[in-house]
């Protein structure tokens, strides 16, 4: 049936490059080898205003799931991405701040089981400035480790990150191929 989605036991002909000869190959054979579906993937933004306290990094409480693949986020407690497979992730984060007064830089962090793995920085041209910084990663993940978004502010004071229908403040990612 032509316009049909494509099963994996649908048979592909391919020419072997060498001389002619035609080959066949099932539809999963094909998606094994472009990396399979983008899955796990998810992606979450913050709902509600968090307070993040002034130069130390503070985990951000990404709490609003707009998807979530295979519920590999947890979006209530821990705030962390643990894929539960092995592959090539991209991971990626935005933060966003507003009406600063006094800061002059605003940095976000992926850490993996831990410790920062990427980061992106943004610095205020004047006061009242509004700051979003994003950072993004290519990693290689075992099925266990897991992955959090972390802020960082020198305004000498809390901010606040607000919350948003919008997704202003977020994190996310996808498997791009298998390991």
């Amino acid at each position: 049936d032509i316009g049909a989605a494509i099963a994996d036991a649908d048979l592909f002909l391919l020419d072997d490059g060498a001389g002619g000869t035609l080959r066949k190959t099932a539809a999963s054979r094909i998606k094994t080898y472009a990396g399979g579906a983008n899955t796990p993937a998810f992606f979450a933004s913050i709902s509600s205003n968090q307070t993040v306290g002034t130069a130390s990094a503070t985990k951000l409480s990404i709490n609003a799931e707009e998807f979530d693949s295979d519920s590999t986020y947890d979006n209530s407690s821990n705030y962390r991405f643990t894929p539960g497979v092995a592959g090539k992730f991209f991971i990626f984060a935005n933060g966003y701040i507003n009406s600063l007064t006094n800061a002059k830089t605003v940095v976000i962090y992926i850490y993996k089981n831990g410790a920062s793995i990427a980061t992106g920085r943004n610095v205020a041209a004047k006061t009242g400035a509004v700051l979003t910084t994003y950072t993004s990663i290519i990693d290689t993940a075992d099925d266990d480790d897991y992955y959090e978004v972390y802020l960082y502010h020198d305004e000498g004071g809390d901010l606040t990150v607000p919350g948003s229908s919008e997704a202003r403040s977020y994190f996310g990612a996808y498997k791009i191929i298998g390991a």
